[in-house]
């Protein structure tokens, strides 16, 4: 197994020993232990925890990144494709929720960190989506694009802090509010194609969030 390969097994396992147990509590030799591994072999890839922590977060921060390029190279229609990172980006942060927070609360320099790249990322590949559809004459030309796309980042991070029932209902608003606010973005035009083919639309949205 080359380091990079260990490199990423420390990484896996420290995520899932985090969420279960919680950053502050569990330590290096608890890792190094779970994984059977020496502590020599643990300290030589990650000389601290502070650095170990940071890695699982940019491997969360790799794993939207990545669907986002995926879903880029598969949906044609751009408000569409927003829709879909949006609702990407709230159900990867449904599934790290408990870690982040965490993190957040016990190394909020590391969260701090994470935050920026990922919402910087995100913002980007927003604001460039909707940019294509303004230019397509799907967009009023009177919406402001970066105002549009800060409103989407502080709409998918409002969810960490949700139980599992809570995040299932707040799943649900943003399916609805979702659908409702791209078309508020809409040209005349756009709207009525849109309408002809929102169910399409919303199966196509479900099938991916169930994935």
């Amino acid at each position: 197994m080359s380091q990079e390969e260990i490199r990423e097994k420390i990484v896996k396992n420290a995520t899932e020993l985090y969420m279960r147990d919680g950053c502050k509590r569990v330590t290096m030799d608890q890792i190094a232990t779970h994984m059977h591994i020496s502590k020599r072999t643990l300290y030589e890839l990650f000389a601290t925890k502070d650095e170990l922590l940071s890695a699982c977060l940019k491997e969360v921060h790799k794993e939207i990144h990545n669907k986002i390029l995926t879903l880029s190279s598969q949906v044609d229609e751009p408000m569409m494709l927003t829709l879909f990172m949006m609702r990407h980006a709230v159900i990867v942060n449904h599934k790290y929720g408990t870690l982040l927070c965490d993190i957040e609360r016990y190394y909020p320099e590391i969260h701090e960190e994470y935050r920026r790249v990922h919402s910087d990322c995100f913002r980007a590949g927003v604001l460039n989506t909707l940019r294509i559809a303004q230019t397509e004459n799907i967009l009023r030309p009177n919406v402001n694009l970066e105002e549009i796309s800060e409103m989407m980042m502080q709409f998918m991070q409002n969810n960490q802090k949700l139980n599992p029932e809570e995040k299932v209902e707040y799943m649900r608003k943003v399916n609805e509010a979702g659908f409702t606010f791209i078309r508020g973005l809409m040209t005349t035009e756009a709207i009525q194609k849109y309408d002809e083919h929102e169910t399409l639309f919303r199966q196509l949205v479900d099938s991916e969030t169930n994935q």
